[in-house]
């Protein structure tokens, strides 16, 4: 029986093996390591490593001299077990191997014929990439070209050889692109590798709307899904930019107001720290910003100087991937907008209300709020208009402290909150998304209920909660879409909330430039209490939360100013 009799009776060895080790899975894994071989590994990867018509390599050494494809492990005194591979056979102190791979400790440990005979029939792993392991277990070296990492990665899973799949890991890491990403995701499923999936997988999130077209159509809306929560994965980080500047506070820097601050997330304490910068250049700006997939997406424009004395407002609209640190220009609303609400839905993001953007001058009687909504689509880059506000006797006041008109979303559904010109009364719209079409969510409020001239922030799940303020005092209530019924209204003391704010869990965090700090309402009770302010004056401030990589685990690192000019 040739070389210990496997290739008589495939597998009985390696079956007595893992019955010894009660690992089932053993045996599975030779089965789809044979079946899959000889078609998944170069059939699959249709990748051009090797040019066509090049001359093959030159012998090795090792090819023809047996002497060196001998490895002997600290015990020079060990009894050698004979590998044979394709075409080469080596010579191999077996204790060391088990040392680093489960399969060679069970077949150790067996009473297998293979171990007794000090022969094992390899035939279908290469020569070259059983030597790899073999330079790597017994001299600490590891060096593959790209083109020899999966056949590594494929014989390295099968022996279980967890400490050479972190190296082809970490090989293969850098490797990673939109041109050959999908190739090794579907050979890591043929030949059953989940930490070369996990691998990939990790690469597609990170990289998910910067992916071109060809590559995100390919991917099945299951996959898609997953890897969207795969950005998740990061730490939370609560974050602060200002979103529109319209003069320069004396002895502030510039660079100061154009940053992305972030903290953690409290409970937790921890200082504000710059994760990155605007990337343009330019002394005011305007924009309304959403996340959505965690990818920060700014909306809006800045001004920008035209010849020697003239200026011009541009239009832009920026997405920012905390899991890259890198900035990309997208498509900007189709109307100039300034001051709008944004909403995310799914996977789009709604843009809601506003008025024209042209300037940065205050509004005045003749400043009039958009109508018309529109729906950006990450995927397709593009924006579309949908069912417009249904104003009638509805009105909005128009600030420059906030987005217009106050704007969430929860359920499927995107409510918008107002008033009514001929009572004050406030009134939320509800914007259903599947339907397309508005309505009005009676009772209102009235002023009865709640004195609130003035409307703050309107966010939360269930219910939404509703704050504004007047003369005296600041203004909590709430309002539940099940059962359409406004609770009861809470004051908090008067101070100043100005900019997008965000409601996560019960809890309200906002600027408030009076009091050169971001405050934390818990929603429910009401209480307030002071963080930290970001290291700029608070003027008018966008606030929310994207989740980061563990420091120095990004995906790559670039200049974040590195949009510019386009």
């Amino acid at each position: 029986m040739p070389h210990g009799g496997l290739r008589s009776t495939p597998l009985q060895g390696l079956l007595a093996a893992s019955a010894w080790l009660g690992w089932a899975r053993l045996a599975k894994r030779a089965f789809d390591f044979l079946a899959g071989a000889l078609w998944a590994l170069w059939g699959l990867i249709a990748l051009s490593w090797k040019r066509q018509g090049a001359q093959g390599p030159l012998p090795e050494p090792w090819e023809s001299c047996p002497e060196l494809r001998v490895y002997r492990g600290g015990d020079g005194e060990a009894e050698l077990l004979t590998v044979h591979t394709q075409p080469y056979s080596f010579q191999v102190d077996l204790a060391r191997l088990a040392m680093e791979s489960a399969y060679f400790e069970a077949l150790s440990r067996s009473r297998m014929q293979e171990a007794s005979e000090r022969q094992l029939d390899l035939s279908h792993v290469p020569s070259g990439t059983f030597r790899a392991i073999l330079e790597w277990v017994f001299s600490g070296r590891f060096s593959l070209e790209e083109e020899d990492l999966l056949p590594a990665v494929q014989t390295a899973s099968y022996l279980m050889l967890p400490g050479f799949l972190d190296r082809c890991w970490a090989a293969l890491s850098p490797l990673l692109s939109p041109q050959n990403c999908l190739a090794y995701l579907g050979f890591a499923e043929a030949v059953g590798c989940p930490e070369l999936r996990a691998l990939v997988s990790g690469y597609l999130s990170a990289h998910l709307l910067e992916l071109p077209a060809p590559v995100t159509e390919r991917l099945d809306p299951q996959l898609r899904e997953e890897l969207a929560q795969l950005r998740f994965k990061g730490r939370p980080m609560l974050c602060a930019l200002r979103k529109e500047n319209v003069s320069l506070a004396p002895g502030v820097p510039l660079e100061h107001l154009q940053g992305l601050y972030h903290r953690p997330l409290p409970p937790e304490e921890g200082d504000w720290r710059c994760a990155t910068r605007l990337p343009f250049q330019a002394e005011k700006w305007s924009f309304s910003t959403a996340q959505l997939l965690n990818y920060l997406f700014v909306m809006g424009g800045y001004r920008e100087k035209r010849g020697p004395r003239s200026f011009t407002f541009r239009m832009a609209a920026f997405r920012y991937n905390p899991l890259t640190g890198t900035w990309r220009s997208t498509a900007a609303p189709n109307k100039r907008r300034r001051h709008f609400s944004s909403a995310v839905v799914g996977h789009h993001i709604y843009a809601v209300g506003g008025w024209f953007l042209d300037s940065l001058l205050p509004p005045d009687s003749s400043t009039r709020l958009y109508t018309a909504v529109e729906r950006y689509d990450p995927w397709a880059d593009s924006w579309a208009f949908v069912s417009s506000l249904p104003m009638g006797d509805f009105s909005f006041a128009v600030s420059l402290s906030h987005d217009l008109p106050l704007c969430t979303a929860h359920g499927g559904c995107i409510y918008a909150l107002g008033s009514i010109q001929r009572t004050g009364e406030k009134l939320l719209l509800c914007y259903d998304v599947a339907a397309d079409t508005w309505q009005e969510l009676l009772p209102t409020l009235t002023r009865a209920d709640a004195d609130l001239p003035g409307l703050y922030f309107l966010g939360g799940t269930e219910p939404l909660f509703v704050v504004g303020g007047n003369a005296q005092d600041n203004v909590v209530t709430s309002f539940c879409p099940s059962t359409r019924q406004w609770g009861p209204a809470r004051t908090l003391p008067k101070c100043s909330l100005a900019g997008q704010g965000l409601a996560l869990d019960g809890t309200l965090y906002m600027a408030s430039s009076d009091l050169e700090a971001l405050l934390e309402v818990e929603l429910g009770v009401p209480d307030c209490r002071q963080l930290p302010p970001p290291p700029f004056p608070l003027s008018y401030e966008a606030i929310f939360l994207l989740h980061f990589p563990p420091e120095g685990c990004r995906e790559e690192e670039t200049e974040s100013r590195g949009l510019q000019g386009h």
